[in-house]
């Protein structure tokens, strides 16, 4: 008698509950509350690894635990999402789109949990933990090595983990959760990536050669005079590439012959010494070469410019302690921006 009414409560739930409606659905919905999406740490950092590694033998081998157990809890996820999160290919498992769109959520899921876990052992002292920051090439300016030496003279415990590249890449570190703050040039659509943007500081780009260019001779060089040489410059998806067309541009030239690419200061000073090569860059990143006489400034101030940079970090989300009193930092030592120049 009891397993009956058992039985008819168990239908009578199944008869009004609504089926669980695919993930879009639930990303959608005006009342998500209405659908309780159960997941763990273990579920995520489950798929995230199968992710990475597009083997489930491998994915277990390094979560220590056996394939069978880690098939159940992709299965277990992918049941509560609504969605396949990866199909068998024969070089792996992949992710199905679904499975795309949800890794970088995922991600940065794991990284909050992680972030949190450190802020709450270190929220009172902020003697020890991390700060994750990144900048691109030219950003290390005094205001960021000042805010460096205060945050590691107050709390001497602390690390800081600082990585160098280029715009694109760090939207993606912070949308991961790998760094916490980023001081880069604009970033378009950054609050399309859940970005935040504040004016940060400005640095000012000259064009560099050694002391015995045959351009120092001249007494009136003008832009065409530069086109006789060989350049060193940064990648070409930086925006000082852009400048460049676009100075040129204007008296109806071709772009200068940009023979070497490099993001390494050391390897473009040493490049440029003792040659007739030329190269365009932040006057702060070639201050002790400068200062030693190695390399001179070229008057051409047709071409100098001011980039903008700024401060980006997630919109979303709290800061850890760390981060949010360099910021503070950061912000408070930062100049005022610099008037466009007229192109």
């Amino acid at each position: 008698m009891q397993r009956a009414q058992t039985l008819r409560f168990r239908g009578l739930l199944q008869n009004r509950l609504p089926a669980t409606p695919p993930l879009c659905q639930c990303l959608c919905d005006p009342n998500p509350c209405r659908i309780v999406m159960s997941f763990s740490h273990r579920h995520l950092t489950a798929f995230v690894t199968v992710a990475a590694l597009h083997s489930l033998g491998r994915a277990a081998e390094q979560m220590h635990i056996t394939q069978p157990a880690l098939s159940r809890i992709i299965r277990t996820l992918e049941e509560t999402l609504g969605v396949r999160l990866f199909e068998r290919h024969p070089t792996g498992m992949m992710l199905t789109a679904h499975g795309q769109a949800f890794l970088p959520r995922a991600e940065l899921l794991l990284a909050d949990w992680s972030a949190a876990i450190e802020e709450q052992r270190h929220i009172s002292t902020l003697t020890t933990g991390t700060l994750r920051i990144g900048c691109v090439a030219g950003a290390v300016n005094p205001h960021l090595n000042r805010a460096v030496r205060i945050m590691l003279q107050r709390h001497p415990g602390l690390r800081i983990i600082a990585s160098e590249a280029i715009e694109d890449r760090l939207t993606d570190a912070l949308v991961a959760g790998q760094i916490d703050l980023a001081v880069a040039g604009e970033i378009d659509g950054w609050a399309r990536f859940g970005l935040r943007q504040s004016y940060y500081a400005s640095d000012r780009w000259y064009l560099f050669a050694a002391p015995d260019h045959p351009l120092h001779r001249l007494d009136a060089p003008v832009l065409s005079d530069l086109l006789a040489y060989r350049w060193v410059m940064v990648p070409e998806d930086s925006i000082a590439h852009d400048h460049l067309r676009a100075v040129f541009g204007t008296q109806s030239l071709p772009p200068p012959d940009c023979v070497m690419q490099t993001r390494s200061i050391t390897v473009a000073a040493a490049t440029l010494v003792g040659s007739d090569y030329i190269t365009m860059m932040p006057e702060s990143l070639l201050q002790s070469e400068v200062a030693l006489g190695r390399l001179v400034r070229l008057p051409f101030a047709q071409l100098e410019w001011d980039r903008a940079l700024f401060l980006y970090r997630r919109d979303k989300g709290s800061l850890p302690p760390a981060a949010r009193e360099f910021l503070t930092i950061l912000t408070e030592s930062g100049g005022e921006p610099a008037a466009p120049r007229p192109i």
